[in-house]
């Protein structure tokens, strides 16, 4: 049996193992960032570590999901692929759902043609239908490279 922290953006239900989850709190208004990638919304302070906040509509081309009082910032600690250094992210989510016990075998593969690399599966609870997410895929190593750069240069000023 598996815990997933359930989170609606925009009209999409995404699940992610609550091993990845750090930290849910309520929207605050990120710091800008001057040159950033589409899907990052500014910076935040967590543990005295500067993490990028990312519009998660966006990076699922979904739609900007446009704060409200709902809305919650999601941390999660992903891996580097191929490294042994974990890094931390904030997710912008129009809300938390509910977690959930899913148990491997209930989890249903979703062709390749048809999913991005970061969807591990999906699952369906009467209506809802919940895109599980590989969360260290959801990013690529080009996106997280950018991202340090957002950051690093975020800590120069």
């Amino acid at each position: 049996m598996n815990s997933y922290l359930t989170f609606k953006v925009v009209d999409e239900v995404f699940a992610v193992h609550v091993a990845h989850v750090m930290e849910i709190r309520e929207y605050e208004k990120p710091r800008p960032v001057p040159q950033k990638v589409d899907f990052v919304s500014g910076l935040l302070e967590f543990r005295e570590e500067i993490i990028p906040l990312i519009n998660t509509g966006l990076k699922f081309n979904l739609g900007a999901v446009e704060p409200s009082q709902n809305s919650v910032i999601v941390v999660l600690n992903l891996n580097k692929e191929g490294e042994a250094e974990d890094y931390r992210v904030a997710i912008l989510a129009d809300a938390v759902s509910d977690v959930i016990e899913v148990e491997e075998n209930q989890l249903k593969a979703i062709h390749h043609e048809y999913k991005p690399g970061y969807v591990a599966g999906s699952y369906s609870e009467g209506d809802t239908f919940v895109l599980v997410l590989d969360p260290d895929k959801v990013f690529t190593q080009n996106e997280v490279i950018e991202m340090d750069k957002i950051i690093s240069a975020a800590k120069e000023q």
